[in-house]
């Protein structure tokens, strides 16, 4: 990234314009980048569509974006709801409301709450906190810990309505040293320690320190290696 460039982008209220290098790209409104855009600080407030890939220093999005292509940001910030159709990667992705990341998403720390749709993640930490249906291919890191809002326990009507609702994440497999669940359906899971909060249903654990189950939570099977 060249950091001399001092140009700044800006469109506030409604407008489009092709992409290139920046110091700063301030999205106001309703804004389309026509092309791949790179710049030190990436800014949205509103409504952004970028036709192409964006790397930036930072990132900060309020309001809804949609990437055609991939993003790289060393420090994100989410408020809204962003669809990248591609991969992510960077150091610090925080996320409050929705994200869709078609591809791999590489990160040392997440820190998210809300609704995510990720292929696959892997990062140093993940800390999500569940808001809806949550769906993530593969989860890998050294501390990974799920949990579920606080609130209305909507377990009893799940029994019994066809559609799905309600706070919880499926994935394939989850791996990791130090792994903390709840309300997570997975096929396998793979860690040192792991607690199997409430709300589970795993199909296979393998862990070579400690695994602690709520009682109210199904492993099919369990084996310490």
């Amino acid at each position: 990234m060249n950091t001399d460039i001092k140009r700044t982008l800006m469109i506030s209220g409604m407008g489009s314009t092709h992409g290139g290098n920046f110091h700063a790209v301030k999205l106001e409104g309703l804004g389309r980048i026509e092309s791949d855009i790179t710049c030190t600080y990436f800014i949205v407030n509103g409504r952004a569509e970028v036709n192409g890939n964006v790397t930036a220093a930072s990132a900060d999005i309020k309001g809804t974006a949609t990437i055609q292509g991939q993003m790289k940001a060393r420090r994100a910030q989410i408020h809204g709801r962003v669809k990248i159709e591609g991969s992510y990667s960077g150091e610090q992705l925080e996320i409050n409301g929705a994200i869709t990341i078609t591809g791999a998403c590489e990160v040392e720390k997440l820190n998210a709450n809300g609704r995510l749709h990720i292929g696959t993640l892997n990062a140093d930490a993940v800390i999500i906190t569940l808001h809806g249906h949550c769906e993530i291919g593969e989860i890998g890191g050294e501390r990974i810990q799920i949990r579920r809002q606080p609130g209305l326990n909507l377990s009893r009507w799940l029994k019994i309505l066809p559609v799905a609702i309600g706070n919880y994440l499926n994935a394939h497999t989850i791996e990791g040293d130090h792994i903390y669940l709840e309300y997570t359906t997975a096929d396998i899971v793979r860690g040192a320690d792991v607690t199997i909060g409430p709300g589970c249903e795993i199909g296979l654990i393998e862990y070579t320190g400690k695994l602690q189950q709520d009682k109210g939570s199904k492993i099919k099977h369990s084996e310490k290696l």
